[in-house]
Parts: C-alpha cells; structure tokens; sequence
C-alpha cells in the first residue's frame, strides 16, 4: 500500500542519514518529494538516482538556516508538484563543547541550522498547507533533548528547543488542519559515523560496539528504521497525532538512570 500516494513532501538534510532514508522510504510510498542539502553532488546524485526526469524527485541547494533559501526550497516544491502536504526538517549539525568551549560564534552557527532553519521552513510550509486545507510537520529531535550526556550542551539546547517549536505550531495551528509531531532518534549509524569511525582508527564494526548499548536493544538504528517512524507520524496513519514527541531510541529513555547515563557516556566517547 502507497500510505503517501498523492501527496507531496519536502524534505530537509536529505543527501545523507536520516534524510537520505526518508526521501528514498517517502519516494517509495509515492509521494514526490522535494529535498534541500548543503552537499550538492551528493543531494544530486541520490535525485537522479530516484528520478533523472525530475517528474517524482527534485532536490534543492539550500542553507536553510537563511530564512531567504528556506522560503525558497519550500516554494519550489509547491512550483514543481502543485501543493505541499508534508515537511520533515531533519537537517541539523553538533558541536562537541562543554558550556566553558561555547561562544558567540558557535551558538549563532548551531541555533542557526538546529532551530531558525525548522522554523523557517515550517513558516513557509504552514503557508503552503494552509492552502490545500492541511498538512503534516515532523521535526526530527534527539533523546538529547530530554537527557543530557555532557559534553554537547549546544546540541542538547538546540534539540529541547525543537521539542518547543513542535508544540507550540502543534497548538497554533490545529485549528488549520496540519498536524506537528517530533520525533526522538537515539543512536543511528550514518555515513557521518562512518567517517568518525575511520577518523579514530576504527573499523565500523569497532565503532559500534561502544554505541547504542544502554538501550534495551543494545544496538544503534538503522537510518531506514527511523524514516519508518517519519512516514508514521507524516501519514494518515498517525491523523489523531499532533504535539507529540515519538521516542525512537531503542528503549534507552525507557531504563533506569545509571544505565542511560552508561549509554550517553560511551556515546561521547566514541563519536
């Protein structure tokens, strides 16, 4: 069954990870999709991959931070598909600071991406939903956001902040008919964690071993499992869902303190 047939999807931080699975599960269930990445050659290579014509798949250059570029990433999806039924804002960066390493610099540049460019596509994407009568908004968090683990306190803020900004376009926009949810991923090894892995020394197999193991699964997900929870929160499936927080962290926010802190600890260790 196509859940998304009909509708059209736009799509943040989708050349890689998390975004790159979730264009490829959104394509497959028959939505066009339009995807925006700072990685040119790789958000054009995966959209040739998925459709050369153009007709299903277009991707999009944007910084979306620039409230400019995410107007217009969101606009050129309604040009080329008609309409704008679902957003994912998935894009976002780390810093690896204690609160003593922060300064202006690196707040401007981490609130930038983690927070101002959801909030500038979603101000785009309401617009859009507005028009066709209502839409859904999935704003991919962190576990971080409810747990710290040291060492990443911009990160942290930054996912929190997200949880916020879900609401309160939950609340305000119900009344519109769009629906606003986050989800929560815990570990996912991507290609990011490839190149982490490589940069220690390690093989990825090595890598894995110290990550993800304070949850009840004691593995990391797979970025095609949490593009599976996206499609659930953006579909139909989830039409009595809104302002809520889906944790997708294979249990981890689900056991007691000392083994979560366990799992935060050998996270940072090992990315």
């Amino acid at each position: 069954m196509n859940r998304l047939a009909g509708k059209v999807a736009a799509i943040t931080g989708g050349a890689s990870g998390i975004g790159e699975a979730t264009v490829r599960r959104f394509v497959a269930e028959g939505a066009k999709v339009c995807f925006a990445d700072v990685d040119e050659e790789r958000g054009a290579a995966v959209a040739a991959e998925l459709n050369g014509s153009g007709e299903r798949v277009l991707f999009v250059s944007a910084r979306t931070q620039d409230e400019a570029q995410a107007t217009a990433f969101i606009q050129a999806a309604v040009e080329r598909f008609g309409r704008l039924d679902i957003l994912v804002n998935n894009a976002g960066i780390r810093h690896y600071h204690g609160i003593l390493d922060t300064d202006d610099a690196t707040w401007d540049r981490i609130l930038g991406v983690n927070v101002k460019g959801y909030a500038f596509c979603a101000k785009a994407a309401v617009a859009a939903m507005k028009a066709v009568g209502g839409g859904s908004i999935v704003n991919v968090s962190s576990n971080r956001s409810t747990a710290a683990g040291g060492n990443m306190v911009e990160y942290d803020t930054t996912k929190a902040a997200v949880i916020g900004l879900t609401r309160g376009i939950a609340y305000d926009h119900a009344k519109d008919g769009i629906r606003s949810n986050a989800i929560s991923p815990g570990p996912v090894f991507t290609r990011f964690h490839e190149k982490r892995a490589a940069a220690l020394g390690k093989t990825p197999e090595e890598f894995v071993r110290g990550f993800g193991q304070g949850g009840m699964l004691k593995r990391p997900a797979r970025p095609e499992e949490i593009a599976a929870a996206i499609l659930f929160l953006a579909s139909d499936d989830a039409s009595y869902i809104t302002g809520a927080n889906l944790m997708a962290d294979g249990g981890i926010s689900a056991v007691d303190p000392d083994s979560l802190n366990t799992w935060l600890q050998q996270g940072v260790s090992a990315t």
